[in-house]
């Protein structure tokens, strides 16, 4: 919402009490709430002009019903709060009411109480005795989304009647906002809600308005902008600010904002849409990493229809079994020999053919539906290994491994799913491994922990994959009851290249051994790789030098030919 002005804005000539401020609505009220200058827009809203506005006492022009509790609201400035904020009706010349959302600020210096307003809804007759809806957000004070929207579409008027008006809407989400406030507690998040917002207010133009949409998102509407450069800068300003931790209690805690940004123009015409896509920037903006912004195109709204249709599709591969389980071979560094394999799922859509993980994997993970093929998958794995335990009873040895993503680490029956699944397939845990990853840990790390000890206790072997790409997770890395450490790929295909990566695997080895876990290194492509891990003495790789993912009968082959190798060296 709109800021107050700390000095009345230049007037007019002669003895007007009239301003000129364009599309805001000011009034500057002394210290028994009598009206002493009013900007012109008023004249518009109420159809009053200043011979009827000045000299009268403020709550005078609010429905009957609301002067009270906007008196007792007045009546707060300063001794509790130095500006309030609340929601009333206003009469208007013909008698019809205009609901108005206000922030009332006080100048002690000057005596003079600085009144904004924002329109909230028009032509509500004197009969109505409340208002249709409540605008400001408890929490931290802000105009919520209904009255944002509502401002958004009063732009849009303003717009179409001057063409050279331009504004934009500026999305901004909280980064890692559910982590701190799992980890933290509820109390600390909402702190940092309340502190984000002031940062909001203090950081946009008093003609702006600043509004929380729900959750820990933010909107800002920035009204007649220069061009696509002013939201740039607003939104730079605020992440200079957001360097610094906030202090919250005794928590020190560190935040940045995802922005997306629209910008006006002829294709909008309705709020809702224009936010929508302002949404979907903001969340391109988070997919990069956060801390960043997004400019809306129209590239993402096609792309967000792609994405709707491939998850209609994804929703009935579950149903006519399109997903397939490849495997992808893990080999002991010190002698070469097979040990087991990594399950991974593959979309085989009947007209865009074989769908890599990358495209699919992370909408699932948006819209759940990655707890039903993980559940899939899982399964599938499982049988797989136990008819080739069935087809070759002297390799009993290899294992299976299968990623457990965030929603079904946290999900509440994936405990006796395991079970079951081990139970109808017929596979003992000691053959099961299931990775987990770092970030998936810090949704809910007291939780993940607890679980991950009662997997433990049904001897299934864990594993910490991708370690050193997420948040790190050295601060409770002796407390997780994992077998082994995955290395990721980007720090093993250079590290015959780079002293920097190959230190850094040598870091994470040592570290594992010294915890008593051994290691997987993943996206071994060459030979020189897998002799610089030997010397390592990392135990278990995998990569494109020893297969590819392949079929669970192109797999067999795979265990064939290792039995075949060993034979030889025997």
């Amino acid at each position: 919402m709109m800021q107050i002005y700390r000095k009345p804005p230049q007037l007019l000539p002669s003895e007007s009490a009239f301003f000129r401020l364009p599309g805001t609505l000011l009034m500057i009220l002394d210290d028994d709430w009598i009206i002493q200058m009013m900007s012109e827009s008023w004249r518009e809203v109420l159809g009053l002009g200043q011979e009827e506005l000045r000299w009268r006492r403020f709550t005078d022009l609010l429905h009957e019903h609301d002067r009270q509790e906007v008196a007792d609201c007045l009546g707060r400035i300063g001794d509790e709060l130095s500006t309030v904020r609340f929601s009333c009706r206003c009469r208007k010349a013909d008698g019809r009411y205009v609901g108005l959302a206000w922030s009332v600020s006080h100048d002690p210096d000057q005596g003079l109480f600085y009144a904004s307003a924002h329109e909230t809804a028009v032509n509500l007759t004197e009969s109505e005795a409340r208002l249709p809806e409540v605008f400001v957000d408890g929490l931290t004070g802000l105009p919520n989304r209904g009255l944002f929207l509502d401002r958004v579409g009063h732009a849009m008027q303003r717009a179409a009647r001057r063409q050279d008006l331009r504004f934009a809407v500026i999305h901004c989400g909280v980064d890692r906002f559910s982590v701190i406030n799992h980890s933290l507690g509820n109390r600390i998040g909402d702190l940092l809600l309340i502190e984000v917002a002031n940062l909001l207010r203090r950081n946009t133009r008093p003609t702006d308005m600043v509004a929380r949409l729900g959750g820990d998102e933010f909107g800002i509407l920035l009204e007649d902008i220069h061009d696509a450069t002013s939201p740039v800068r607003v939104i730079k300003r605020l992440l200079d600010k957001l360097v610094l931790p906030f202090q919250l209690h005794e928590h020190e805690v560190f935040s940045s904002l995802s922005s997306g940004v629209t910008l006006s123009g002829e294709q909008y015409e309705d709020p809702d849409v224009m936010l929508r896509d302002a949404t979907m920037a903001m969340r391109r903006a988070k997919g990069q990493g956060g801390g960043g912004y997004v400019l809306f195109d129209r590239g993402m709204h096609e792309e967000a229809l792609r994405r709707l249709d491939l998850e209609l599709d994804m929703r009935r591969a579950l149903e006519k079994d399109q997903f397939e389980a490849y495997y992808q071979p893990i080999m002991r560094v010190a002698d070469g020999r097979l040990m087991g394999f990594e399950a991974l799922v593959r979309w085989n859509h009947p007209e865009r053919g074989l769908i890599p993980p990358a495209e699919f994997i992370p909408l699932a993970e948006e819209n759940g539906l990655i707890v039903h093929i993980g559940r899939w998958m899982l399964g599938e794995a499982c049988a797989q290994m136990r008819r080739w335990q069935r087809a070759f009873p002297r390799r009993p040895a290899l294992t299976v491994s299968v990623n457990l993503s965030a929603r079904q680490l946290l999900h509440p029956e994936i405990l006796p799913e395991i079970r079951r699944i081990l139970r109808e397939t017929g596979l003992s845990a000691r053959h099961l491994k299931l990775e987990i990853t770092e970030s998936a840990m810090l949704e809910d790390a007291e939780r993940a922990i607890e679980l991950l000890e009662a997997l433990k206790r049904t001897r299934l072997q864990l594993m910490l994959d991708d370690f050193g790409t997420g948040y790190s997770s050295l601060s409770y890395l002796h407390r997780l009851p994992i077998d082994a450490l995955k290395v990721d790929r980007s720090f093993v295909m250079h590290m015959h290249e780079r002293v920097e990566d190959r230190s850094f695997v040598e870091t994470i080895v040592n570290l594992a051994h010294t915890l008593g876990r051994s290691v997987v290194c993943e996206g071994v492509e060459l030979p020189e790789q897998e002799a610089l891990l030997r010397e390592l003495g990392v135990e278990y790789a995998q990569g494109y030098l020893y297969s590819r993912p392949v079929t669970a009968a192109q797999a067999e082959m795979l265990i064939i030919d290792d039995a075949v190798h060993a034979g030889r060296r025997r």
